[in-house]
This record gives structure tokens, sequence and C-alpha cells, in this order.
């Protein structure tokens, strides 16, 4: 049934209707009363079918909207031969389908992601402390053992720490670490970073949440890789001449006279193979003195006093080069620290950093420290060239280094100088800075 033929039903129902009650008031006023009532029954009968002939058109239609409305595509709509608006909403209930259709598959593939990832991932969704959680992947669960959540306050007895951070900061953005207790056992120390999105008058607010020591685990797997390989190079770029040499000089003794120039290429190689031999000596030394550190003796020192200790032995050298160095170190600050190592890692800091403002337009070396979250941190940061993002990722490896005449272990000893006092040492850049940050938990 198409709109005009129902308009013409309509109209044709509500004239004949019309005229029955002109023709059944007639008939009162002459006072044939059977004749007028037998009338007015067929108004009402023609009302009654005006009534069923819209209630079941507008319902058919009802029904697709609805199921619109709600998302329910489940049911069969078939089109008809003559009604168009019907088949128009029929078409755009498929439309909608099909569109919802993909929508569900984008959803899935985008929460399979999501769960994929070994981060946590914590998506709220409100202004108000009674936010909705709507997702939370499968690592967050996993590592905290929660059941499935979908509200803010629900999360809150199972990681009150985390909780409070978050509601200390009053829903912003940050970026911060965190100690947390896991399932009632050992605290671990997690990075949190939060964002705030604003998606059709709808906030979103989204948590990351990543375990420092899978970091760490995960990067000492590929630091291993790479320390294998920097370590088999030294030793073939040594042993391979070594080999041809020794093999040479065998074959010069097997012959019975010796020429004066055979005893020129023995000296030679002899030669050759004890600066070899020594350049591996060195390499050996060099990789002993890394893993042979001692534990630290940590003793309580004041920050202030021990930095500036340290910088007394760079003023001149710093002077001569038109360096400024800087310090913001608060007077008062004490800690648990064995002096001599930590003054190793400031030593091989500053040397770096010495080495990166030489050549800058504005050649500035600056000290700071503050307190947060039970940690101290101490940023060292310089104006010197940024540091390539590929060259961040190997700046910590053992003999890797970008400088002419460096060892390659200055920053990995101080890595391993920060983390035998249970803290950590990591590199950032910072308002157009290098920044190298020492954390100790206090």
């Amino acid at each position: 049934m198409n709109s005009k033929k129902i308009t013409w039903l309509v109209v044709v129902r509500i004239v004949f209707a019309l005229f029955l009650l002109a023709l059944g008031i007639w008939l009162f006023t002459v006072g044939k009363m059977y004749s007028s009532i037998f009338i007015g029954l067929l108004f009402l009968l023609v009302i009654i079918d005006l009534f069923k002939l819209l209630y079941d058109y507008f319902n058919q239609i009802d029904k697709v909207i609805l199921s619109m409305l709600y998302d329910d595509y489940t049911i069969d709509l078939k089109r008809t031969s003559h009604d168009h608006t019907y088949n128009h909403l029929v078409d755009l209930f498929e439309k909608n389908k099909e569109k919802e259709a993909n929508r569900a598959s984008e959803t899935l593939i985008f929460n399979q992601l999501l769960n994929g990832i070994d981060s946590g991932i914590l998506i709220l969704k409100g202004e108000h402390v009674d936010r909705e959680v709507i997702l939370v992947n499968q690592y967050f669960k996993n590592y905290f053992d929660l059941p499935n959540l979908t509200n803010w306050r629900f999360l809150k007895p199972f990681i009150p720490a985390f909780c409070q951070v978050i509601e200390e900061r009053n829903f912003t953005e940050f970026k911060t670490t965190l100690d947390i207790q896991v399932n009632k056992k050992e605290r671990q120390t997690f990075v949190v970073q939060t964002s705030l999105s604003k998606i059709h008058g709808e906030t979103y607010y989204i948590i990351l949440l990543d375990s420092i020591q899978r970091v760490i685990d995960s990067k000492e797997n590929e630091a291993w890789i790479s320390i294998m390989k920097i370590i088999s190079h030294e030793l073939m770029n040594s042993l391979a001449p070594i080999h041809a040499l020794a093999y040479n000089i065998q074959e010069i003794s097997k012959q019975e006279d010796i020429s004066e120039e055979d005893k020129e290429d023995i000296q030679t190689s002899v030669s050759t193979i004890i600066n070899r031999s020594n350049h591996l000596q060195e390499f050996v030394e060099r990789y002993r003195k890394l893993t042979m550190l001692p534990t630290p003796q940590k003793k309580k020192e004041n920050l202030a006093q021990v930095v500036d200790q340290v910088l007394q032995n760079f003023l001149l050298l710093a002077k001569s080069k038109g360096i400024d160095l800087k310090t913001s170190i608060p007077e008062g600050i004490d800690f648990l620290v064995d002096v001599s190592q930590f003054e190793q890692v400031l030593i091989n800091l500053m040397t770096n950093s010495l080495y990166a403002v030489e050549n800058a337009e504005k050649k500035e070396i600056a000290i700071a420290s503050y307190l947060q979250q039970n940690r101290l941190y101490i940023e060292l940061s310089d104006t010197g060239t940024l540091v390539d993002t590929e060259i961040v990722k190997k700046i910590f490896l053992p003999f890797y280094t970008t400088r002419k005449n460096g060892a390659g272990i200055g920053l990995t000893l101080s890595k391993s100088i920060m983390e035998a006092h249970k803290g950590y040492l990591f590199y950032q850049q910072k308002e157009e800075k290098n920044v190298f940050v020492m954390v100790f938990v206090l």
C-alpha cells in the first residue's frame, strides 16, 4: 500500500463517515429513530475501520523505527511493490543494519587489540567521581585479579592507592610513577599516564598503566642480544688477524732458511698480535668493571653537598669552554647512598653533557632535584643537540658510544650503580633539552 493509496482510503472513509453522521442527524430530527440508530452504527463501523487502517499502517512503520532506535536488527523486513515510503524506510533500516554490523566488527577488533597489549588500559566515561567504566583490558584485569567492573567506585577496594592518586589529581592529565601492592603481596612500581578526550559532548578519561619491571625485563632481553653482537664483533675483529698472522708465522718457521724479509714479517706479525691482544685485554677489563660492581655501602648524605663537591671538579673546565653550570637543589634533602659510587654517576653524566654542549650555541648544564611520591628525582640537563631517537634506544648498552674516544661504559656503569641502589636512571627530552633523570626510592 503506497502513500497515495492510503491517503485516498483515509479521505474516502472520512467523507463517508461525515455523510453518515449528517444522515443520522437528519433522520433523528425527522423522527426516524431506528433508521438514525442504524446509520449511527454504520458511522461507528467506518470510524473503527479508519482507525484500524491507520493503526496497521503506522504500527508497521513504528516497528521499523523502534528497531533502529534500540539497535535491534534481528527482524526480517520485506519490501512491498507499491508503498514507496515504506520501502525507503526498509532501505534506511538495511543501511543502519550494515553500519551496526561494521561497527560491531570494528569494536571486536579494537577490543582484541587492547586485550593483546602488555600494558594496563582503563577507560572511564563521565565527569564526576561516579564515572562509568567502559573498558578494562585483560592485562589490567589479570595483573590485579579484577572482576568485571562497571563503575569507578567498584575499582577502589581492589587498588586503593592507584585510585587515590587519580582522584587527588582530580582526573586531570598527568604522568607519574606509583607503588602499588599486587594481590596483597609485594609492592611494584608502575608508570601511570592519563589523557582526556571529549567526543560528541561526552568526556572520556584514558589511563595507561605499565609495570616498570616488565619494561626493564623486555629491554634487558634486547640489551643482551645487542651486547652479544658487540662482544662477538670485538672478538672477531681481534681474533681474525691474530689467527691469520699466527698461521703466517707457523708457515715461515717451517722453512730451513729464514730470510731477512721473513724475519721482518715475523716481527710485524708479532707486533700486531701484541697490539690486538692488548686491545682484547682492555676490552675484557672494561667488561669486568661493569660486572664486578661492589655492593653499595650506603650512608646518610646531604644531596646539595654531594652535588656541589662533584661540580667543583668541573668549574674550571666549564669556565674555560664558556659553559654555564646551574644547580637547583633544595637544602635539607638527605638520602642513603654510597657517595663514591653516586659521585661516579654524576661525573659520568657531567662528562657526557660537557661533550654534548661543546659546540652548542647556548652552553648550559643544570642539575635540579625534587621529591615526589616517596621518591627523590635528580635531573641533569644540557642544551646540547638532542639525541636521535634511534640512538636513545642504545645509549645504555655496554660499549656503545658516539664519541670518537669514548669507551661506551659510562652510562651503562651509571645505570648499574643506580639499580644497585634500588633506583633507576633514564633519559628523556624536556623543553628541547637532554635530561638524564636519577631516581632514588626513599
